[in-house]
């Protein structure tokens, strides 16, 4: 199975001001996919930092996934980052560049913004890593990248949540869905029990007899019952969701079990 990290870029993250939603959205994608997620990272506007956390999570994964930082101003720095990183260039990209013109353009026609000249900051969006696949933004200004090195899978992708999903469903989600070679399938049950160390003990059993991870999601004592969420990999989703059955059966059996042993 395919591993993957998802770095995400900004300094209103690392400080709190803005709740990170990108992460989930996109980790959420690679389950389903049957792409194993294993690292979630937060790393400030800071290209010595976007570069060193960049090539750590290369070397440790297949797929690696940046968000945030493609914009006009100064602290926009990923693009060039990621390239500093792969030992790569900048280019113009000239489809880029008409897409950046043509947006600013329609803005300023619809009275949105005061000019519509191709300025310094502006045209900054265009550049790319070269040899990349640009990834066409259908809702803002700038494009992300492509790359694929050495059998590792590199996007760079925008911050602003409906610019990032847009892409990533419409430019990603062909690339990076067939890489995944099994599909995730997620099931949540509720069970009568709310002592985790000892509904632990019976997971660790059902676990061992099926090919299945199982996640408890405790919520206090003052709840007399538990979420339990299973999750299987497979390829055919359907085989996936009779594992989980047979697991969460199994697991209701156990605790059943237990039970009556105290009655």
């Amino acid at each position: 199975m395919r591993t993957s990290a998802i770095i995400i870029i900004g300094k209103e993250i690392i400080t709190g001001q803005t709740q990170d939603g990108n992460s989930f959205f996109i980790a959420s994608h690679l389950t389903q996919w049957g792409i194993n997620n294993k690292y979630i990272a937060a790393v400030d506007d800071n290209g010595k930092e976007i570069v060193d956390v960049f090539r750590y999570y290369l070397d440790k994964v297949d797929i690696v996934i940046v968000s945030g930082g493609l914009g006009p101003t100064f602290d926009d720095m990923t693009m060039e980052a990621v390239a500093v990183a792969l030992n790569r260039r900048l280019y113009l990209d000239n489809e880029a560049f008409e897409h950046i013109k043509n947006f600013y353009e329609k803005l300023y026609k619809e009275g949105k913004i005061e000019s519509d000249e191709m300025n310094e900051k502006r045209m900054k969006m265009a550049y790319l890593i070269e040899d990349c696949k640009p990834l066409k933004n259908s809702v803002g200004a700038a494009w992300g990248a492509y790359i694929n090195m050495n059998n590792k899978h590199v996007f760079v992708l925008p911050g602003l949540p409906k610019e990032m999903k847009a892409m990533f469903l419409n430019e990603v989600e062909p690339i990076l869905k067939p890489l995944g070679e099994e599909l995730g399938v997620v099931k949540v049950y509720e069970f009568d029990i709310n002592d985790e160390s000892v509904l632990g003990g019976y997971i660790d059993e059902v676990m061992k007899k099926y090919d299945v991870y199982i996640k408890s999601l405790p919520v206090g004592f003052d709840s007399k019952t538990m979420k339990v969420r299973f999750t299987a990999y497979n390829k055919d989703i359907n085989e996936g969701l009779k594992i989980i059955e047979q697991a969460k059966v199994y697991l209701d059996k156990l605790l059943n079990s237990k039970k009556h042993s105290l009655n």
